[in-house]
């Protein structure tokens, strides 16, 4: 039984549902304090296309963190036309975060079978 609800709570139609929640909630808090839009969007950007890719990259834990800082700096640096400040950085990554402590709660613990 178990094995049937990790593997439905890991299914990749679950992530996107985990996703679209992780947006709505973000979109809350951008809607609440507006300046966070500058980071925020390209934060969920890039965690939404790790979190889709992950498996396939074969990268977990902290690799993905690693992987979506290189990315959000990437991403922003194109973006912005500057390297975002540590601040910034460090925003980013609490926000990514808090997605993914929220989208375990909402898997009730297991993400990937990894607790990643």
């Amino acid at each position: 039984m178990s094995e049937v609800l990790i593997s439905v709570l890991t299914s990749e139609q679950a992530m996107y549902l985990y996703l679209a929640i992780l947006s709505l909630i973000v979109g809350v808090l951008i809607k609440r304090y507006p300046w966070i839009r500058k980071y925020t969007d390209i934060a969920v950007d890039v965690f939404a296309w790790i979190e889709v890719n992950y498996r396939s990259w074969g990268i977990y834990g902290d690799e993905k963190m690693d992987s979506f800082v290189k990315s959000f700096i990437a991403d922003y640096t194109k973006q912005y036309g500057e390297t975002p400040s540590i601040d910034v950085i460090e925003k980013a990554k609490a926000l990514v975060e808090s997605l993914v402590t929220k989208q375990n709660e909402i898997a009730g613990g297991v993400v990937d079978g990894n607790n990643n």
